[in-house]
């Protein structure tokens, strides 16, 4: 069958048992690396296209570094989004505008760096819902990779927009109305298995004559006959992927094959399923829907069944601007 999900109550478990695993748990953590006046980077995003609700109202920016904003011209001309969440630790998340784009940041004043991997699960998972977050009110963001930290304050992040604006706005109109989606593709070998042995004459005439030969010919016999199986199941694994990769191509942007590991939410693997291979695709919105058909065709199959989750961020094929 094919499974489509989206990633929000995935992560919000996925977060909770991770809060669970380290509560009573002690990590001996590295030295604290500290920054001036950080700004912690989750995306950036076209501010022009801000959905007129925007959620909680974005907290005021006390003290100085106000004073220093209000003598620049071109920061005093830019309209202030009104948008937050809640990010990494717990901080207040907010938008720095510069020119038609902005960058979805909070303050911070360290370098989030710890022993634990539970703890880099969750601020990398916390920081997935906020660019998600930011996605579902600006559109198809620029993720950032988690630990992109700029120093200097919303002053430094601002030039850092005007300098690099011709950029990033490009890449933000070629992303617009895009998405990225998960494809895993799994089967039960054991089914793929018990065809293969009916139909294989080659493993037929071994197994004929295994149970024919004596205890040493027969380990031997044995050796030859699991080596077959290998190479039929390696064949029926390339034949799937190709089969997938084919399919979904026409209906797709772009598409790469992945590897095991992954932190997004929703990525995990069914229990007594073997994955046969993992494609990440940017696809347009309007053609989620034809893609999930085209999935179901792949599906029909005996012993086959696929994990379809997104959209998602363009997490995969964006460009690192960080």
């Amino acid at each position: 069958m094919t499974e489509q999900s989206s990633g929000s109550a995935t992560e919000q478990a996925t977060e909770q048992e991770t809060a669970k695993q380290e509560t009573g748990r002690k990590n001996e953590q590295p030295e604290e690396r500290t920054v001036t006046d950080g700004r912690y980077l989750y995306c950036l995003i076209n501010t022009t296209t801000a959905e007129s609700e925007t959620g909680s109202e974005q907290e005021s920016k006390a003290g100085s570094e106000q004073e220093s904003k209000a003598g620049s011209e071109q920061e005093s001309e830019q309209a202030t989004v009104d948008w937050s969440t809640t990010g990494v630790d717990d901080n207040t998340v907010y938008v720095i505008e510069g020119e038609s784009v902005g960058a979805v940041v909070h303050d911070c004043e360290r370098i989030y760096d710890t022993e634990s991997p539970e703890q880099v699960k969750q601020w990398v998972l916390r920081h997935q819902h906020v660019v998600d977050a930011a996605s579902d009110v600006f559109g198809t963001p620029l993720p950032m990779r988690f630990n992109t930290i700029l120093e200097g304050g919303d002053t430094s992040v601002t030039q850092w927009l005007h300098e690099n604006h011709d950029t990033v706005r490009e890449e933000l109109t070629s992303f617009a109305g895009t998405w990225e989606y998960r494809i895993h593709l799994f089967w039960e070998p054991s089914t793929f298995e018990a065809q293969i042995e009916d139909e294989d004459d080659q493993l037929q005439e071994l197994q004929q004559r295994q149970e024919e030969a004596g205890s040493g010919k027969s380990f031997l016999l044995k050796k030859q006959y699991d080596k077959r199986l290998r190479e039929r199941k390696q064949n029926r694994r390339a034949e799937l992927t190709t089969t997938l990769q084919e399919t979904v191509r026409p209906v797709v942007r772009e598409l790469l094959k992945q590897g095991s590991g992954s932190q997004l939410a929703e990525d995990t693997t069914p229990t007594k399923k073997e994955q046969v291979t993992r494609l990440a695709v940017l696809a347009d919105e309007e053609n989620e829907t034809v893609l999930g058909d085209r999935l179901d065709e792949i599906v029909e199959q005996d012993g086959v069944s696929i994990k379809f989750t997104g959209p998602w961020p363009p997490y995969t094929f964006a460009p690192d601007l960080g």
